[in-house]
């Protein structure tokens, strides 16, 4: 670490320890930004140090890690960052995106990332304000969701949030350890995957809030030209000027469930009702909002109150076949529904729930086909409870969704939910069921476990056949991927479990992309079969998306806004590369920046292997192997496990990847050099190829030994062989291996010893 700044508007990496209420600070070196980045890679990094092997998630040794992008604040649609750990959800990592004001103000104020960690003595709040960082005691808000709390802290604090203050917090779902609980960070953004919330709560912090909006980050003449001229590609874009900016993501419900890949009651099903279709929501949109200085402002807001004026975006997609590629006529298909809510149960009486920012996509598709609900207005409602519970919607969405499947296959009945009827689309129960949830009341502390539910002894093993996750994370995106095998090799590869914003390619449903050959080849640099159900290629197709977002994520730009995640024209990495050269004088091509995000993909996977994951985790649920779609124009379709493991393969390959789907030696080396400064080539006996890389520094061979099993964990047993001799640096080590020193580079290998008479 360094002592100051290693290139114009760098922030400080502030450690704040929980526990004795100690801080400390310093910079990034440059070489760490040239081979990670910033936000989500440099956040992996610094984690990658600092956690010790064993350790269980929640525990307090284990760090939470906020890091900004490098151009948070600075670009059009760069406003987000990343909080990164273990994940409790799941059995992988924990990195969650968002943006809002949260990640701008906290850059502005001079800080690029937050490494915490200790278990605080008492509920406590993180408060920065320039150069003062300070603890706040959060008593006496603890117990409150996120209305209320943002409510009182303004109050107290006489401040206004997104004005001249900016917070990321929990929820008393994170209180409770609710693994699907997020950290909000405004009325509706969240970090929502992997149990950031439960995380958060672990360590008894209620809030890290940031006081006023800081300094703005200077840029160049050609810098801000160049910010310019990004704002106008973003704004210029089809899916921008039509779609985001009028309704948000649910314009992505239409063309999934024409195509007839829209996750339904737990994905046994792929089709639903058009009531779900986005013009539906239009008598609701009163108009959108957005991220801290961000052109497109794609979030919608809602109002079923009576006094709530909708129509924002009313008949923005029509005619637009890019909205149903699959069934053009449905482009034409406008459904005029009417603003008839009278409040939840039809009596006129509304709350505050009737009211709020969203829904997303995402949201649309776990809490309306994938629980049996058709009505837009009760999705409304439910997002806005889950905004204020503070939950991730995709995996509580999945647990309730699993939890429904169970009941409905017996494997459940009311005396195990508690009298609780979890029939299909029965919302009473799921809007009082999440509120179980965030408490843990009841069965909802079944929920609360989320996809751990059978290892914690709550659910039969028999359950794990209808479990929708991967890794241990329920599936973020509501299409069903028996189709679309890009996307179902992206969510078994994916590094943080089965999300699609990791690497999804979402022009696999645009037919424009897929009648162009060449266009098709040259955009993800090898060729990929036009065909969505096609097995060839894809995996060039997974490997160009999960590096162009991994260095979107660790620059602070926003996914939507990225190439490759809903167009082809949107700013790419010569774009980013262009402004990261001119803010911070990298003097990075391409090639080298698109290098970044394949090391950030390898770090998180070798993060991975040390919890425990191996190459037979990069898979799908069971249902998509074996059970093939029943509607559609691909009807029939489903997962065939040798063309699937055969395309993982080849995506290995050209990523870089070994058996075990983590990086090959020579590349591990270069990480473990840059991430660590130790790197020792291990020769395994049994072949004289197979070889690992110890990256944890150690003194002597005594510790290189227990280092090295404690790295291998379930593949270790060859190092119980008692005959085993070490070889270092070309001479026998026969005896005192305590005495024997390690250096950086050395080669060691494992020599059965020889015997004989």
């Amino acid at each position: 670490m360094e002592a100051t700044p290693q290139y114009p508007g760098q922030g400080k990496v502030l450690f704040v320890d929980l526990e004795q209420q100690a801080l400390r600070s310093a910079y990034l070196p440059l070489e760490i930004v040239r081979t990670f980045l910033g936000g989500r890679g440099a956040n992996m990094m610094l984690l990658y140090n600092l956690f010790e092997d064993g350790r269980q998630p929640l525990e307090p040794e284990v760090p939470l890690v906020f890091g900004v992008g490098i151009m948070t604040t600075t670009l059009p649609s760069a406003t987000r960052g990343n909080f990164t750990s273990c994940s409790p959800d799941s059995h992988a990592i924990l990195d969650a995106s968002g943006g809002d004001y949260f990640p701008a103000f906290l850059k502005r104020n001079g800080y690029d990332h937050l490494v915490i960690y200790g278990r605080s003595a008492q509920w406590t709040m993180l408060e920065i304000d320039g150069d003062t960082v300070s603890f706040r005691d959060a008593a006496p808000y603890v117990g409150m969701d996120n209305i209320d709390f943002t409510t009182a802290i303004e109050r107290d604090l006489g401040l206004k949030e997104r004005e001249d203050l900016a917070m990321a917090r929990i929820t008393r779902a994170g209180e409770n350890l609710v693994l699907s609980a997020g950290i909000m960070g405004g009325p509706k953004a969240i970090w929502a995957r992997g149990g950031g919330g439960a995380k958060m709560g672990s360590l008894q912090l209620k809030a890290i809030l940031v006081r006023g909006k800081g300094r703005q980050i200077p840029t160049s003449k050609d810098f801000k030209l160049g910010g310019k001229a990004i704002g106008q590609k973003i704004l210029g874009t089809s899916v921008i000027q039509n779609a985001l900016k009028k309704v948000g993501t649910p314009f992505l419900y239409k063309p999934s469930r024409a195509l007839g890949a829209i996750g339904t009651k737990n994905n046994q099903e792929t089709t639903w009702h058009e009531t779900l279709d986005a013009d539906n929501f239009d008598p609701y949109r009163p108009g959108m909002d957005g991220c801290y200085l961000c052109p497109v402002q794609c979030r919608a807001m809602n109002d079923l109150t009576p006094e709530g004026k909708g129509g924002w975006g009313a008949s923005a997609l029509k005619g637009l076949t890019g909205n149903a590629s699959y069934d053009k006529a449905q482009a034409e298909v406008e459904h005029h529904r009417e603003k008839t809510y009278k409040g939840i149960r039809g009596d006129g009486k509304f709350d505050k729930y009737d009211h709020g920012d969203g829904p997303e996509y995402v949201t649309v598709g776990k809490f309306g086909p994938n629980l049996g609900i058709r009505e837009p207005e009760q999705v409304l409602r439910l997002n806005n409870i889950l905004n204020d519970l503070g939950m991730d919607s995709a995996s509580a969405g999945g647990a309730i969704g699993w939890a429904m499947e169970l009941f409905q296959r017996g494997i459940l009945t009311a005396e195990d939910t508690g009298g609780l009827d979890l029939s299909w689309g029965n919302y009473p129960v799921i809007e009082q069921l999440l509120f179980m949830t965030s408490r843990r009341q009841g069965f909802g502390d079944v929920i609360a476990d989320d996809a751990r539910a059978v290892e914690n002894g709550k659910y039969p093993p028999a359950a794990l056949d209808y479990r929708m996750s991967v890794k241990g994370l329920f599936q973020s995106d509501p299409h069903d991927a028996r189709i679309l095998k890009a996307f179902a090799l992206g969510l078994a590869v994916a590094t943080r479990g089965m999300d699609h914003l990791r690497n999804r390619v979402t022009l696999e449903i645009n037919a424009r992309v897929n009648d162009d050959p060449e266009f098709k080849t040259a955009l993800y640099g090898g060729f990929v079969a036009a065909e969505p159900n096609s097995y060839i290629g894809k995996e060039y197709a997974v490997r160009r998306c999960e590096n162009t977002f991994a260095v979107g994520d660790s620059i602070g730009m926003c996914r939507f806004n990225t190439k490759l995640f809903n167009s082809p024209s949107l700013p790419d990495l010569e774009d980013f590369r262009r402004q990261l050269n001119e803010l911070a004088g990298l003097n990075m091509s391409v090639a080298e920046l698109e290098e970044c995000g394949r090391n950030i993909i390898g770090i998180e996977r070798l993060m991975n292997y040390r919890l425990g994951l191996r190459a037979s985790d990069d898979t799908l649920p069971r249902r998509w192997f074996e059970e093939p779609i029943q509607v559609g124009p691909f009807k029939g379709e489903k997962i065939d496990r040798s063309e699937f493991e055969a395309l993982k393969a080849r995506f290995y390959e050209v990523t870089g990847l070994d058996d075990q789907g983590i990086p090959k030696p020579e590349w591990h080396e270069h990480l473990a050099q840059v991430a660590t400064g130790f790197a020792v080539r291990v020769a395994l006996p049994g072949s004289p190829t197979r070889t690992v890389v110890l990256d944890e520094p150690v003194e002597n061979v005594a510790e290189l030994r227990t280092a090295l099993a404690r790295r291998l964990g379930r593949d270790a047993e060859t190092l119980q062989d008692r005959s085993l001799n070490v070889a270092l640096d070309g001479h026998m080590v026969l005896s005192g291996e305590s005495a024997e020193p390690v250096r950086n580079g050395s080669s060691v290998a494992l020599v059965p010893a020889l015997a004989g008479g």
